[in-house]
């Protein structure tokens, strides 16, 4: 069983890296396409999607063995949560991530040294913001029972990406 978490600040190349990796090792890719929406309407969306889906979908993935390779997961949300002031279920979110470690999730967090100049055409989250996002990365990285890796973007190498991917699930 592989479960491969990729998570990390907009604009670090998350889906290309996850849709590469999965062709490259034949594991399914998934990516909840409603989650921005979500976030924008409903604020309770996430700590719900959490407490109820989350739970139960790690359950499944622990308990069948179930390969993925996730583009965002409870991450998003303990860096979100944090990055916008939202309330947070911290019991549940430790839950989850005990339940992950138990399932060998490992997670990818790509980062570029610099976001002046990069902002998400779509939701008008500046350079600053995506700084900070990436800050409360590296804390939620030191956070989780999951092994991590913190991946450099700057190159935009999908060559050299996946290398040093495939040798961290190694």
């Amino acid at each position: 069983m592989t479960v491969v978490i990729f998570d990390g600040p907009d604009k670090c190349g998350k889906t290309e890296m996850a849709t590469e990796l999965s062709k490259r090792i034949c594991i399914p890719y998934f990516k909840n396409t409603s989650e921005w929406s979500a976030f924008e309407n409903d604020p309770d969306y996430f700590r719900n999607a959490l407490k109820y889906g989350d739970s139960y979908f790690y359950s499944f993935l622990r308990d069948t063995g179930t390969s993925v390779i996730l583009d965002r997961s409870y991450p998003s949300e303990w860096v979100y949560s944090v990055v916008f002031g939202r309330e947070r279920d911290e019991n549940v979110l430790r839950s989850i991530d005990n339940i992950a470690s138990q399932a060998g999730s490992r997670i990818i967090i790509p980062y570029r040294t610099s976001y002046e100049g990069i902002s998400d055409d779509v939701h008008d989250i500046g350079s600053q913001k995506l700084k900070e996002i990436d800050e409360t990365y590296e804390k939620f990285a030191r956070w989780t029972s999951c092994d991590v890796l913190r991946i450099c973007v700057d190159s935009e190498d999908i060559e050299l990406e996946m290398r040093e991917i495939i040798n961290f699930l190694r």
